[in-house]
């Protein structure tokens, strides 16, 4: 199994891809920076070679560099995503190509070519009900072992097994006034004048069963390997990138 590359962590994606759109037409607008022309070129390159992680590598690196942004770029990035098996994150950069050069992209027929190349992939990954949206292998929670449910503290009692009576405030007598306006006192035979009631919660064992936390009670938790729709849980995965794009007004 190749190792995984060190991709973005979910909430960097979302920061950088909101400056995303701003850098392109900005690039538009003004000459692209050499260093970002010489990347842009090393990837171009890494990709007729066949060498689409380390393109991947060099288009993340332009992403990050906060300099103006080759029009053309998002094509490239989204055939590498492709090439990749990140199929997902390709129609995300595929489309933010089109909407952003339309019919005047350079490579606007190719575009679309891809377009339709990615359709059958992102159908199976909507179809499959072994991996997340983004194509990812679900593996089963190791904290709750698939159950999605855990026994941890009860977060309402506090470890007491017991809580106070709601209807006499914990003190046992409840009061009411009478005709005359005059308050009187009464047991209070909810919690028969203790004041306390055993938790509903935990019914007084001081232990609740409540969603895991980990995997938010699905039981099962997001890998690092692109699944290939199959149950075969032993399989050796051939890449294991872990990239989640998202882009934001999509």
């Amino acid at each position: 199994m190749k190792q995984p590359i060190q991709g973005f962590r979910p909430k960097m994606l979302l920061l950088m891809l909101s400056f995303f759109s701003v850098q392109l037409l900005y690039a538009q607008a003004g000459p692209n920076l050499g260093t970002t022309a010489r990347t842009m070129n090393q990837a171009i390159q890494a990709m007729e070679e066949g060498k689409f992680e380390t393109a991947n590598g060099l288009f993340r690196q332009i992403v990050q560099s906060n300099v103006p942004i080759p029009p053309e770029m998002p094509f490239f990035f989204a055939k590498t995503l492709y090439e990749l098996g990140q199929y997902s994150n390709s129609e995300n950069f595929l489309q933010k190509y089109l909407d952003l050069n339309g019919f005047s992209g350079e490579h606007y027929q190719q575009a679309k070519a891809l377009q339709e190349k990615l359709k059958i992939p992102l159908s199976q990954i909507k179809e499959c009900s072994l991996c997340d949206r983004l194509g990812y292998r679900l593996h089963t929670c190791e904290t709750c072992l698939g159950e999605r449910v855990i026994e941890q503290d009860c977060g309402l009692c506090k470890l007491t097994g017991i809580v106070g009576c709601s209807r006499c405030a914990g003190k046992g007598v409840v009061t009411k006034k009478n005709v005359f306006n005059i308050v009187e006192y009464y047991d209070c035979e909810r919690c028969e004048t203790t004041g306390r009631l055993t938790c509903p919660r935990c019914e007084g064992t001081k232990v609740e069963h409540g969603d895991c936390n980990t995997c938010k009670g699905t039981g099962q938790i997001t890998s690092s390997n692109l699944c290939d729709h199959t149950k075969n849980d032993g399989l050796t995965y051939s890449q294991s990138i872990r990239t989640s794009f998202r882009i934001i007004g999509h």
